[in-house]
């Protein structure tokens, strides 16, 4: 097959719409890439190709290509994986796409995949949402690792906690203790220090922020953590979120913390990590801290998860549906 691919640009589109189509080149497929990082959709460029891929660009301008696209018989397949209509109002994003412009979002995006021959997200709640919108073929496909991507271990001293996380992350911060319980592991144990991506708590010692980072970066500040993190507080937006960072964090042995709610209540020990209440943070990290032989042997398990959570694991179903959206 000839396949093009847009995107809109974010972390996201790695494992939306790039990963996928570079599993596609190792199976022999065509891709055409967009001509720069914007992802755009340009009708001119993608034709001639079987069937165009769209990750959550929903404008009118990609709309009018991908219509025109249509009319020559190229299969759409349309991707979203997020709700814009649960942006929570501590999110900063709130003014620019939550509330009523959120529900603009959540409509431009269904009329979208309308023209699609198939839409994909990543879980079922979503999938059922655009279900009831009239999105006819709506298919579940998780995030999963990109293939062959250097994981580096970064030898330091004492222990790093660690969490990335989107600054949308603020309202799980007003709602969980996770700050307090920082603040107390710092004050019990000299040798932990706390490094944060994204979402800022502004710990007042042994910290460190940073606002963003590049997505090829990521992996190469996650190898300098002990212990990652992914509080989640009991939100529509969080129940549709996807297990990526959990993957993430084990794929470099590192041992993780996670609330149980939406894609991580799943997953504990066997996965390289543990659910932790809301009120049980304290306890949780100063367990780990404490006890390195336990760090160790979930470090061991995450690793075994993680080797099996590949792209590669699901381009079989990523091929198939881009096959049928040929045909």
């Amino acid at each position: 097959m000839r396949l093009g691919v847009v995107w809109e640009p974010c972390s996201n589109a790695h494992y939306r719409a790039i990963e996928p189509m570079r599993e596609m080149e190792r199976r022999g497929h065509a891709v055409v890439w967009p001509v720069d990082e914007g992802g755009e959709a340009k009708a001119g460029r993608l034709a001639g190709c079987d069937v165009v891929h769209v990750y959550r660009r929903a404008n009118e301008q990609t709309r009018r290509a991908l219509a025109e696209l249509a009319r020559v018989r190229t299969g759409i397949t349309y991707d979203n994986d997020d709700d814009f209509t649960a942006v929570p109002k501590e999110s900063p994003d709130y003014k620019k796409v939550g509330g009523v412009r959120g529900q603009r979002i959540f409509a431009m995006t269904v009329k979208t995949a309308r023209l699609a021959r198939a839409f994909t997200t990543t879980n079922e709640l979503l999938a059922e949402r655009y279900r009831r919108a009239g999105v006819e073929r709506a298919e579940v496909i998780g995030n999963y690792l990109a293939r062959d991507t250097a994981r580096p271990n970064k030898r330091h001293d004492g222990i790093v906690i660690g969490w990335v996380g989107g600054v949308d992350h603020r309202a799980d911060v007003a709602r969980i203790g996770i700050a307090d319980a920082l603040r107390q592991l710092l004050a019990k144990h000299a040798e932990v220090r706390v490094e944060f991506i994204g979402v800022d708590i502004g710990l007042p010692e042994r910290y460190r922020h940073d606002g963003f980072v590049p997505f090829p970066a990521l992996p190469g500040r996650i190898g300098g953590f002990d212990i990652g993190i992914a509080p989640l507080a009991d939100l529509p937006g969080n129940r549709v979120r996807s297990d990526i960072k959990l993957k993430e964090y084990a794929a470099s042995g590192v041992p993780w913390l996670a609330s149980p709610v939406g894609p991580y209540a799943a997953l504990g020990e066997a996965q390289g990590g543990r659910l932790v209440p809301d009120e049980g943070w304290f306890d949780a990290l100063d367990g780990l801290v404490s006890r390195p032989r336990q760090r160790r042997r979930l470090a061991r398990k995450a690793r075994a998860w993680a080797k099996r959570q590949t792209m590669a694991a699901v381009a079989d179903r990523w091929e198939r549906v881009f096959a049928d959206a040929a045909g």
